[in-house]
């Protein structure tokens, strides 16, 4: 009876998803896409903000502080992490193209996650555009998010709810597209649940993160002041890229079983 039961777990989707997790290596990928997110995506959109409002403009450290309601020493080392001293504000085109370099090679490396996982190819050089596009989608979603935030927080109770199903709604669309730059060739089957599960994933997050991230902030920023700050935006930063690979998985496992597909396992190419 025992052996039956054991023989039944293992043979369960639950633990067909653990077993797919930790032969694809998904945590690694997840610590080294979170890591790159934070080194690439950030000083981009930074670049960005300073460029198109104004090289003075506190943008990303309100909107951080704002969002997770941080005040004294975690407002303040928030800032002082974002803010640069005058003569060091000007804008250095080396560090906007070295960025922009290591977004690309984000934009890369998450095509070929989302190949492994699904069991499809990812970005031929012909179509390395889609990475450019990537990136321009991931940024376009930063501030249309940030706006929508903004616009929940400030209005009423209706127009806080809508506000709150468009965002649902720009996740949704936001993440079907950024799979289907990424993996061309993904089909309808995989991608709309894998975009519907993204969008309940980031939700999930963005609970998570209002209801513990600013004690974490605010304690890590006592403790180790600015470097604490970076700390804690890399958990945020890692619990996003959980959700990015995970949502994939779950519906690729699942579709797999249904269809009786194998997938190859990874290989030192891959990577």
């Amino acid at each position: 009876m025992l052996a039956e039961l054991r023989l039944r777990a293992q043979d369960s989707y639950p633990a067909a998803v653990v077993r797919r997790f930790f032969e694809l290596e998904l945590l690694d990928r997840s610590f080294a896409i979170a890591a790159q997110l934070f080194v690439a995506m950030l000083p981009l959109i930074i670049v960005i903000v300073s460029v198109t409002l104004d090289p003075d403009s506190d943008f990303i450290p309100s909107q951080i502080s704002d969002r997770f309601g941080l005040e004294g020493a975690a407002d303040l080392s928030v800032r002082q992490l974002f803010t640069a001293p005058g003569p060091e504000r000007a804008i250095s085109w080396l560090a906007v193209i070295m960025s922009l370099l290591s977004a690309f090679s984000l934009s890369r490396r998450l095509s070929r996650t989302y190949g492994l996982i699904f069991g499809l190819p990812s970005l031929r050089r012909n179509q390395l555009w889609r990475g450019v596009a990537w990136i321009a989608l991931q940024i376009l979603l930063f501030g249309l998010g940030s706006e929508l935030r903004a616009f929940r927080r400030d209005e009423g109770d209706i127009l806080a709810t809508l506000a709150g199903i468009v965002l649902l709604l720009v996740w949704f669309f936001g993440d079907m597209l950024a799979v289907k730059l990424l993996v061309p060739s993904t089909p309808r089957r995989l991608l709309v649940p894998t975009a519907l599960l993204g969008s309940a994933g980031s939700l999930a997050v963005g609970a998570w993160a209002a209801v513990f991230m600013p004690h974490t902030f605010s304690t890590q920023a006592e403790q180790f002041g600015p470097i604490g700050v970076t700390f804690a935006l890399f958990t945020l930063l890692l619990a996003v890229t959980l959700v990015i690979v995970i949502a994939p998985l779950l519906v690729a496992v699942w579709d797999q079983r249904k269809s009786g597909a194998v997938v190859r396992a990874p290989s030192d190419e891959d990577d």
